[in-house]
Parts: structure tokens; sequence; C-alpha cells
């Protein structure tokens, strides 16, 4: 038996902006200034978060896993990485225009991402999409605890 994926399901902009508003609100939960992620992180949640070749690389991790560690552990994550950011950035910018018209997230005058959303229905983090909106929680709070936009964008090898 042959399992079809639902592509525009998993590239709608909806679906996708309660997905960074996940990793928005997992970052900004996990320092003490709760200080929003800049917006140029979000366009890393996509490839790392939503595709699924990358899904089993979070097996056995939690929040105190750490970017770092995880990255040590599965290196094949940075392949290809900035290529597959590149692919992935009309999606991404769409879901972020969807997302501050709809309400759910605000773009701050600092360039930063802040979600709206403080608690998300059952419906929408059970189900398929429950996988996905967990590995953006802990991509969320890695990318907080390394200290810096920077720190992240350099551990991945990516620049912008």
């Amino acid at each position: 038996m042959t399992i079809a994926r639902d592509v525009f399901a998993e590239t709608n902009p909806a679906f996708c902006c309660v997905v960074f508003a996940q990793f928005c609100l997992a970052y900004q939960q996990a320092q003490p200034a709760e200080q929003p992620p800049s917006a140029a992180l979000i366009y890393l949640v996509m490839p790392i978060a939503i595709s699924e070749d990358l899904a089993p690389t979070f097996q056995n991790c939690n929040k105190d896993t750490g970017l770092v560690v995880w990255l040590n552990r599965n290196p094949k994550v940075m392949t290809e990485l900035a290529k597959k950011v590149n692919l992935t950035l009309e999606i991404t910018t769409a879901a972020i225009r969807f997302g501050c018209v709809a309400g759910t997230l605000r773009l701050t005058r600092d360039g930063d991402l802040q979600s709206s959303l403080k608690k998300f229905p059952a419906s929408v983090t059970g189900s398929v999409a429950g996988p996905v909106l967990k590995r953006a929680r802990l991509f969320g709070t890695w990318a907080a605890a390394m200290g810096s936009p920077r720190a992240v964008l350099e551990a991945l090898g990516v620049s912008v």
C-alpha cells in the first residue's frame, strides 16, 4: 500500500502559521526576558520542524537536549539546509503574512515575530499535526537557549 502525502495541507499558510506560533511561544517561554525570536529564525522552522525527513532525528530528544547536542547526534541536519530554507522562502513568507493579517503572529519594531496565541485547541495539537508542533516547540526552546539568533544560524551553518 502506498501512503500519499498531502503536500498542500502541510504547506498551507494557516497550518504553517500555527507551527510558527508554537515555535515563537516556546522560544519566548524558554528565556527569562520572554523576548520573541527574530523573524530570520522563522525561516528555519519549516525545513527543520515540518519536514518529515528530519522527524526521526527528534526521537529521544527533549527540551534539555539542546541544539548543539542534537546537531552532533544528527550531522545530516545541516546537509543542504540552506537549500531547503531557500526552497521554502515563499511558503514561509506567505504564512508569516497570513499570521500577521489573521492576528496570530505579530511583527515587532525590532523585527521579531511574536505569537498572539497562548493556547491551542486540542484538535490542532493532536492528530497528525501533534508531532510537527512538538518539533517546533523543541526547536524553539533549543534556539532560545543558544542566546542569540546569530548563534543559532552559525550552529546550523546558515547565513543570511
